[in-house]
């Protein structure tokens, strides 16, 4: 790995080690949102997504952007930052950043990116897999990247909400309070619409109003996983 980052990072340049999460797909990284999947024996460049007529004059990251490649200072950092589920096979580790880097409070955002260490959480990977795998994915990761790949526990990796962020009996008891809801809001609907139109307009605009406000209080602000959130969880950068 290191012949590989002197080959890449120039002269005179020491990168910045930063941690985040990707998904293991097929042997490749891909970031969690699953915009990006990271190339093997490159570096990965951030690109902005702004149009042209919008864009900063300078690389990616920009100040008041949240493009770039984005990493936590450190694992519990990032635990806290970044909630991912075990659903499907989840890697934790090490990234090498350089180029124009931002730092903030908590993490950085950066030009160029490279992976360093990797580990794959075993409690993600599927009971059985074809070919072989899970057994062979690290080997798969480690010869794909030229990085050391090891397994680790969920326990390590991740923080205490990601084992179970949706427990099945909240799940079962918001479905059917959902359920119940909607059958309620059905019925209000049917006997509107056969009072007449105009009591039918007037319920369907207050079905509109409380659906609107139920997003607003669910949904506070951007999704976790989006750059967005990140940004905004990264903290201040320092002046």
């Amino acid at each position: 790995m290191s012949d590989l980052l002197d080959l890449l990072a120039p002269d005179s340049i020491e990168p910045l080690v930063g941690w985040r999460y990707w998904r293991a797909e097929g042997g490749w990284l891909a970031s969690l949102s699953r915009f990006k999947t990271w190339p093997p024996g490159a570096a990965l460049e951030a690109r902005c997504d702004l149009p042209e007529n919008e864009a900063h004059p300078e690389p990616p990251p920009g100040i008041n952007c949240p493009c770039g490649l984005y990493a936590a200072v450190d694992l519990p950092t990032l635990q806290d930052l970044a909630h991912p589920d075990l659903s499907q096979p989840l890697v934790v580790g090490e990234v090498a950043l350089w180029g124009r880097v931002i730092p903030a409070a908590r993490g950085f955002r950066a030009q160029f990116g490279i992976p360093r260490h990797l580990w794959l959480v075993k409690e993600s990977l599927p009971p059985q897999e074809p070919l072989g795998w899970p057994g062979d994915l690290p080997s798969t990761l480690a010869r794909t990247y030229q990085v050391p790949v090891e397994l680790c526990a969920a326990d390590w990796a991740v923080s205490p909400e990601a084992h179970d962020l949706w427990p099945s009996a909240q799940a079962e008891r918001v479905e059917r309070l959902a359920a119940h809801a909607f059958r309620d809001r059905w019925e209000r609907l049917a006997a509107a619409k056969a009072a007449g139109e105009e009591a039918y307009r007037q319920e369907l605009a207050a079905f509109t109003r409380t659906s609107e406000q139920r997003s607003r209080a669910t949904n506070p602000g951007p999704a976790m996983g989006t750059r967005e959130a990140y940004w905004e969880r990264l903290g201040p950068v320092p002046r």
